[in-house]
């Protein structure tokens, strides 16, 4: 088959690699200029890793990413709670969940592309789509070129155009009332897998993501009307919030200054409760499923859809009413339980709800999504 796919992130790399091991034509097209990532830490959950495993390349991931076994949970003041340790579902001599950079697995998975020689056209994005199931897809381009394929494939994220076009009647991205802070440092040699700070108002956390770094993450929440800030004024806003945990934190809050990284980002989801296929067009990723981090699933949920996607195409080729119908069977439940399950967990920090409920939720949330995708 000739295959589109719209959008150059984690999902639509990992959805042009399959298919173009199956020997279909894959085209990539990503809007933007300059293919890159942005941020500073990614989240390696159970699930997360070990599609990222399955896909290939995970032997990168162990060498320029941090692979660990669980996480150890503190209240404010550094007075120890539990220590959660992840099942390992991957092999039993390989840890089940961690973190990495994120343009490093950018890096990762866009040379990966280039090496299948995969078609990468970027500064281009979809203007207009007429899609059947049976006769395929006329797609014309911002740019003006006009192509016809078997199969379209949406990757192009929270905020997709081709949701909008063919699915005009699914509500938009809704701001859930948190923000995500992610804040990279130097990792001391004695932290070697997660660390958990909770208090009733929030939590603090840090993920080793690199063989020398790793990042802080903190869930903040904010009204609507106050979700936008200067990137200046963010050190300072970012000391201020994590000043309840100074007894632990004292010397990670003095570094903050103008030349840390930091990411801040208000926090939209979005959840395409019913079939993601118009015509001969699937979307797939955070275009139908976009989560908030907090069972730290998104990145994996996509290449888990387009693992799957792959091995239905394998097994039922151009059939493509069979292969959405089984695609769907397989991803909808498990792609809604991440999404309402982080959803509730952010709704209960929100309201302040006790420690030990949130972390229950999580708990089981985790429990869940070891369970496999196959």
């Amino acid at each position: 088959m000739k295959i589109l796919v719209l959008g150059g992130g984690i999902g639509g790399m990992a959805a042009a690699l399959k298919l173009k091991a199956l020997g279909h034509q894959v085209d990539l097209v990503e809007q933007a200029k300059d293919w890159k990532a942005v941020g500073t830490g990614l989240t390696l959950s159970v699930l997360t890793l070990r599609a990222l495993w399955d896909l290939g390349i995970g032997k990168e991931i162990t060498e320029q990413g941090y692979v660990h076994d669980g996480v150890d949970i503190y209240d404010q003041h550094g007075e120890f709670i539990r220590t959660v340790l992840s099942k390992r579902v991957i092999s039993s001599e390989t840890p089940s969940e961690g973190a990495i950079l994120r343009p490093v697995l950018h890096q990762i998975m866009s040379e990966k592309v280039i090496e299948a020689e995969i078609n990468v056209r970027l500064g281009d994005t979809i203007d207009t789509i007429k899609s059947d199931l049976k006769t395929g897809s006329d797609v014309q381009f911002v740019s003006g070129i006009k192509d016809h394929y078997d199969l379209v494939i949406g990757a192009d994220g929270v905020f997709s155009k081709l949701r909008d076009l063919l699915m005009p009647e699914q509500a938009k991205p809704e701001y859930t009332g948190q923000a995500c802070w992610r804040i990279q440092f130097e990792r001391p040699a004695e932290i070697t897998r997660g660390r958990m700070f909770q208090s009733e108002r929030m939590k603090v956390g840090f993920n080793p993501c690199s063989p020398t770094h790793m990042y802080m993450y903190m869930m903040e929440c904010v009204p609507k009307d106050q979700v936008w800030r200067e990137e200046a004024e963010l050190p300072q806003i970012a000391k201020t919030l994590l000043s309840d945990f100074d007894d632990v934190l004292h010397d990670y809050i003095a570094q903050i200054d103008a030349n840390t990284p930091i990411i801040y980002r208000p926090l939209d989801r979005v959840m395409v409760d019913g079939a993601w296929h118009r015509g001969s067009t699937l979307l797939i990723g955070d275009a139908v499923h976009a989560t908030t981090p907090h069972l730290g699933s998104g990145a994996g949920l996509a290449v888990e859809d387009a693992i799957v996607l792959a091995h239905f195409i394998e097994q039922y080729g151009d059939d493509l009413e069979t292969v959405f119908n089984e695609f769907m069977q397989k991803r909808l439940q498990r792609a809604r339980y991440v999404v309402e399950t982080s959803g509730e967990i952010g709704r209960m920090e929100i309201a302040g709800e006790s420690m030990i409920a949130r972390s229950m939720l999580l708990a089981k949330g985790f429990e869940q999504v070891t369970n496999a995708y196959m």
